[in-house]
Order: C-alpha cells, then structure tokens, then sequence
C-alpha cells in the first residue's frame, strides 16, 4: 500500500494533465473520510493519469494499484474498507468485463466506476447491469465526466448513465455501422492503431483491417483520417 502525492507521478504524465486539474478536478466538497481507492487498469500511464485525478479530487487518499484481475481481487480482499474501484474491462483476467459481476456478487458494498475503451451498447448495459457499478466514463472522456461519477460512488448514488448507442445515432445516423463498426471508430477517434485497437478489443489485427475496410465504404471515405473526422451533416 502506498500514498499516493502528485511528485511520484513522471513529469510528462503531470504535464499532460495539468490544465485539466486545476481547472476540474478541485478536491470535492463533503467528501468526508479520506477514502482508500483501487485502481485497476494494466496501462501504466492510464494508471498514472487516474492517480492524479483521484489525488487532486480527494487529497491524501491512499490509492492502490493492480495491472489485472487476479491482482485487483486480491486487494479487493485484503484492504479492510476500500472505499471505490476503478475497473477497466478489458485488462487481462477480467474476460472483456464478464468478471465484473463476480467481483460485485465477492465485494457487494465495494462502488464500481468501470472506465473502458470498450463503449459498443451491449458492453455499457452489461456493466451498468450489475448493481454494485455507479458509473460508465468511457476514456474518450473528460475529466468532467470522471469527478461526477466519483462523486456519485462516493455518495452512494448511481450517475445518469452514459448512452453510446444514443450518441452515435446523434453523430452517425443512418450509417449502416454495427456496434462493433462504431467502437472501433471510437477507438480510431482516439488515435489508436489497428495493432492497439486489435489488443483492446481482444481482435487479430486482421479482423480489424476488415472492419476498417468496411467503414470506409459506409461512411464513403478513403482513409483513417477522414473516417475519424467524418460529419453526417458535411459529407
């Protein structure tokens, strides 16, 4: 277990997120006790840019870390009263989020916040399913998104939740993209590669060069970049 003070967090990681702090993520009010928090990701970076909002929303809270699920269980074990989890989906073990459910029925008075690269529809409702999760924040999203659903766990309430299959609709209507189409655009939108997309989405990069494929035929465009920048209302 190790306090967690901004200095152990690498200058570039600090950089990067700085604006975002001090303009956002200001310590919540209320809050109460110092809480512990699990941070369970198996990107090192993704870690460290939770760790940050997490210091600066909830000074001195003793955050603890795991690159997987049999590492996120163990804590979840071991520390007396943590007071919320942070879970990727996606993160070796955790079987593209299958395993959420279980760690809700083990730790059932443990919060969940699921943060994921993964936001097709039946991913979300999956998540949202199980009752111990109070919030979905895609990473796509702002910090904004992350103090409100922190806040909410901590509150013991549940945030509105987050609708990828109503916002695609808004942003791509009448595409003809799947599910699986749209969160591999989300990916793309993010500057992932076809190799990245391929390890968060548990596909062979094959697969995805398809998918690709068939996106840009949908959307009626001849690359990567158009295919992230493409507007309905300008095509």
């Amino acid at each position: 277990m190790t306090n967690f003070t901004p200095a152990t967090i690498a200058p570039s990681v600090l950089g990067r997120y700085a604006v975002a702090m001090t303009s956002v993520a200001a310590p919540l009010s209320g809050a109460g006790t110092v809480p512990t928090v699990i941070l369970a990701d198996d990107h090192d970076l993704v870690r460290d840019g939770l760790k940050l909002m997490v210091c600066a929303m909830l000074p001195g809270a003793q955050v603890l870390e795991a690159g997987n699920a049999p590492a996120l269980w163990q804590l979840a074990r071991r520390v007396p009263t943590p007071q919320l989890a942070l879970v990727d989906l996606n993160m070796p073990g955790m079987e593209r989020g299958l395993r959420l459910a279980s760690l809700a029925r083990e730790q059932p008075r443990l919060p969940l916040i699921v943060v994921s690269a993964l936001t097709s529809p039946d991913v979300v409702r999956r998540a949202l399913d199980v009752p111990s999760v109070c919030a979905f924040v895609p990473k796509s999203a702002g910090v904004a998104r992350m103090r409100e659903a922190i806040e909410a766990a901590l509150q013991g309430r549940r945030l509105d939740p987050w609708l990828p299959d109503a916002a695609a609709a808004e942003a791509l209507p009448d595409t003809g993209l799947t599910p699986r189409m749209q969160e591999i655009r989300a990916l793309l939108r993010q500057g992932l590669s076809n190799k990245h997309i391929a390890q968060q989405l548990d596909l062979s990069e094959g697969t995805v060069k398809n998918y690709m494929s068939d996106i840009f035929r949908l959307l009626s465009v001849s690359n990567r970049t158009q295919a992230a920048q493409y507007n309905p209302d300008t095509a």
